[in-house]
């Protein structure tokens, strides 16, 4: 994208000189500085600052606007986003004279409009034999029922907390499934209780865990999946063997009242889940995530669990 916008200010005459004595904010680019932008409808009258925000799940907060005005230098700003502003955030830039912004939607149109002018070529992006990511990042034609879990963690303070002052972050989804299994519970005397559980399998951090039905994004986001690796996948046998320890209850032992005695029992059985009997039904779902380029390579950020995995064409990510 930062080529992208150069590339088009180029055509329109306009050149970017590199910002000097500049503090980079977690979330904003800082693309260089021009003397006159035409797309500006009024004439700021002195250099603009032109500024990038990457693509990310979840908006740009008040926090991160806040951050961005205190470490911003002074003069006109042209704020270029791919990331929607909370409704707050936005007010708080709108209210500060000479800030430009475009969300998503006018920065879109802007692109669109030019490669219909034929300024610009649009290309499908071709991935080459020798890039070391080329087995695990498969783009797939997303399902209708795709469930899509929250993300847990912020990326800004993810960034924030590991000194990283920028970083290249695109939003993708990693492949997971939810078990909705139908079964029993059975006592120690043999006695079945009838239930219903979901549990989430992460193959990216080998993990089986119990899953809320309600923690589901009710507006699912349009973006690339990245497919986990076949064995990464828990087999039907080693799926039942560990729902067992999953799904097993530890409850009071009920025991007949002894007459005139007020005693209750503190003992706990152990209620076994029925694994054989078990009806066990797939439905696909997806993590969200980020693909983090840095000095470092290339990373999967993990939303749920703030984990990082390196993807390779000869490791398992």
């Amino acid at each position: 994208m930062d080529n992208t916008v150069g590339d088009l200010l180029n055509l329109r005459g306009v050149r970017l000189s590199e910002a000097s004595n500049l503090v980079e904010t977690v979330g904003f680019r800082c693309l260089g500085v021009a003397e006159k932008i035409p797309e500006l409808e009024e004439d700021t009258g002195s250099s603009v600052h032109v500024w990038h925000v990457p693509k990310a799940i979840i908006p740009v907060s008040v926090a991160e606007a806040e951050r961005w005005l205190v470490d911003a230098p002074s003069g006109p700003h042209w704020i270029l986003s791919e990331r929607e502003f909370e409704d707050q955030a936005k007010e708080i830039l709108s209210s500060k004279l000479k800030i430009e912004l475009w969300n998503p939607d006018v920065l879109s149109r802007w692109i669109g409009e030019a490669v219909l002018r034929g300024d610009l070529e649009a290309k499908i992006p071709q991935i080459t034999p020798n890039e070391e990511i080329t087995e695990e990042i498969i783009e797939e034609k997303l399902p209708n029922k795709l469930v899509i879990l929250p993300p847990i963690i912020d990326l800004d303070e993810w960034c924030i907390q590991r000194g990283m002052e920028y970083v290249d972050a695109k939003p993708i989804l990693l492949q997971s499934r939810i078990w909705n299994i139908n079964g029993a519970l059975v006592s120690p005397d043999g006695e079945r209780e009838e239930g219903n559980w979901s549990v989430l399998e992460d193959p990216w951090a080998n993990r089986l865990e119990a899953h809320d039905s309600d923690q589901v994004l009710n507006t699912p986001p349009n973006l690339r999946l990245i497919i986990a690796k076949e064995n990464k996948w828990l087999t039907d046998t080693d799926l039942r063997v560990m729902l067992v320890g999953i799904l097993e209850s530890r409850r009071q032992k009920q025991e007949e009242a002894i007459e005139g005695s007020s005693v209750r029992s503190t003992m706990l059985e152990r209620w076994s889940f029925d694994s054989d009997g078990a009806i066990l039904e797939e439905i696909p779902s997806a993590i969200p995530g980020w693909l983090l380029d840095h000095e470092g390579g290339i990373e999967l950020l993990h939303s749920r669990n703030g984990r990082t995995y390196e993807i390779n064409s000869s490791e398992a990510p």
